[in-house]
């Protein structure tokens, strides 16, 4: 398991950061943790920008 450093900013450099990372380009699952302190409209804003924007820049895409 690594832990990786905080990536904070829009899903297009996050989506950067993690692709440069040799350790990230060779996983097979990946899991994000959030902070507690977060408002639920805040929660639902990071969950659908990592569905809809960071996900798909990563490769990934739902299940058909």
């Amino acid at each position: 398991m690594l832990f990786a450093p905080d990536l904070v900013g829009p899903s297009d450099l996050i989506a950067e950061r993690l692709l440069g990372h040799a350790a990230f380009r060779e996983v097979d699952e990946v899991a994000f943790a959030l902070p507690f302190t977060f408002a639920a409209a805040d929660y639902a804003q990071i969950l659908t920008d990592m569905a809809t924007r960071l996900g798909p820049a990563l490769g990934w895409q739902p299940s058909r």
